[in-house]
C-alpha cells in the first residue's frame, strides 16, 4: 500500500483515508523492525485494526451525512447529527447499503452495481474481518490477532467501498446534484 492521497470529491474523507494508511504503514514498519515476538506488537495490531475500521466507519457515514446536510433545514441537520454523525455503526458492506437505501434507492442501485464490478465478495468479506477482529478486541473477547498485512488489505479493499460511495452521492445527473 503507497501511502498517498486520495482522490474523493469529499476532501475531508481523503485525508482521513490517508492519514490511515500512513499510520497503518507506519505501524508495519515498526512490526517489522521489532519483530513479531516483541510484548507491544499484538497491542499494535489491535490498534491498526480500530484505526482501520474506525477510518471507514467515519467516512462513509460522513459522506452520506454531508451530502444530505447540503443546503438542508436546521431539523435535518440535527436528524442526521443524531441517526448517522453520532451513531455507532459497523462499517459492514450491508450497513452502507442500508443507509444508502434509507435516502435514495437509486444511489443503493449505483453503489451496488459498482460493487460488483469490484467484487463485492471480497469487499464484504474485508470489512466483515474488520468489524468481527475489532468487536472481538473491543467487548473483551478471545480473538485472534489480525496480522498487519491482513488488516491493511481489508483497509484497502474497505477504501474501494468508500471510493464508490463518495462517487455515486457525488454525481450529477441531469444538470442535478443527486
Amino acid at each position: 500500500m503507497n501511502a498517498g492521497e486520495y482522490i474523493l470529491n469529499h476532501q475531508e474523507v481523503s485525508n482521513i483515508l490517508s492519514s490511515c494508511t500512513e499510520e497503518l504503514q507506519n505501524i508495519k514498519s515498526i512490526i517489522d523492525g521489532l519483530g513479531e515476538a516483541a510484548k507491544p506488537i499484538p497491542y499494535l495490531k489491535k490498534y491498526a485494526v480500530v484505526r482501520a475500521s474506525g477510518a471507514i466507519e467515519i467516512s462513509f457515514k460522513q459522506i452520506v451525512a454531508d451530502k444530505i446536510d447540503e443546503n438542508s433545514h436546521e431539523r435535518v441537520k440535527f436528524f442526521i447529527k443524531r441517526k448517522i454523525r453520532d451513531s455507532s455503526s459497523n462499517p459492514k458492506l450491508g450497513n452502507i447499503q442500508n443507509l444508502l437505501s434509507e435516502f435514495d434507492t437509486d444511489w443503493r442501485r449505483r453503489f451496488d452495481e459498482q460493487i460488483s464490478l469490484e467484487n463485492k465478495q471480497i469487499i464484504e468479506e474485508a470489512l466483515k474481518e474488520l468489524v468481527n477482529a475489532r468487536n472481538c478486541f473491543a467487548h473483551g473477547g478471545e480473538s485472534t490477532i489480525l496480522e498487519i498485512d491482513k488488516t491493511i488489505s481489508c483497509f484497502e479493499n474497505g477504501i474501494k467501498a468508500i471510493k464508490i460511495l463518495d462517487t455515486i452521492v457525488h454525481q450529477i445527473e441531469e444538470g442535478v446534484l443527486k
